[in-house]
């Protein structure tokens, strides 16, 4: 694919939050604003049920939107919601997507835009380093794991399957329809794009956990986890992917 995006062109990015510290992401969106800059960007937060409605501050520097899902709805939903936006909303070519805990540092967009640039890659990833003394065990076995199995049924290297630090350009999802609900999209989404030839790339991110309970729950999902993978495939044998 070739790339489409210049320098002074804006890019939809998408924050999927359910009930975010708000230090975290007031500090987000302090380091969004300092690198849009430079990088001009819409953003939009997805508030997906949050206990406490979320308030998005007003700021001259770059464009901040908000929509609220009245439930929880899942991580998977949120993205949709925010794909959903920017395809209809705005003539935008490129969407990037990152939590809301600044477990993906903002100060690495730039880098991400430099390797879509020289064609790296038409959707470029975030991968963290499996390192014990930071990531939890149980998250470095079931990254270690879907990473392996994603790789294998893709046919290229996927360094980090759960990462949800992600760049891609807009026509290669538009006419990818996504199941999942949850968290497990971004697998789906790694499975159905690698199956139609859309080349990763990835630029190293530091490995930060914060307090934040996690919302895997490390049995059930990785049951779950391997049903996605069986309906895929038969869907790729009927046709349908």
């Amino acid at each position: 694919m070739v790339s489409k995006i210049t320098s002074n062109q804006e890019i939809g990015v998408i924050i999927p939050a359910y009930n975010p510290d708000p230090v975290l992401l007031g500090e987000l969106l302090t380091r969004l604003q300092q690198i849009s800059v430079s990088t001009p960007m819409k953003l939009l937060i997805v508030d997906d049920g949050s206990e406490t409605p979320l308030e998005v501050p007003c700021t001259e520097v770059m464009s901040i939107q908000l929509i609220s899902h009245s439930q929880n709805l899942g991580k998977g939903e949120a993205l949709k919601t925010g794909f959903r936006y920017f395809f209809s909303e705005h003539a935008i070519d490129l969407v990037l997507t990152l939590d809301a805990d600044l477990q993906h540092p903002p100060e690495k967009i730039p880098e991400f835009l430099q390797q879509y640039r020289d064609r790296k890659g038409d959707m470029i990833i975030g991968y963290r380093k499996r390192k014990p003394a930071v990531m939890p065990l149980s998250r470095i076995f079931s990254n270690t794991f879907t990473s392996l199995i994603i790789s294998a049924i893709t046919g290229q290297l996927v360094r980090d399957s759960q990462c949800g630090f992600r760049l891609l350009e807009r026509s290669i999802l538009e006419d990818v329809i996504l199941k999942e609900k949850r968290f497990h999209l971004e697998s789906e989404m790694l499975i159905k794009l690698g199956l139609k030839g859309v080349r990763f790339s990835f630029v190293e991110i530091p490995t930060l956990y914060n307090s934040e309970k996690s919302s895997i729950n490390h049995l059930p999902d990785t049951l779950n986890f391997i049903q996605l993978i069986l309906r895929i495939l038969k869907e790729r044998i009927t046709g349908y992917v």
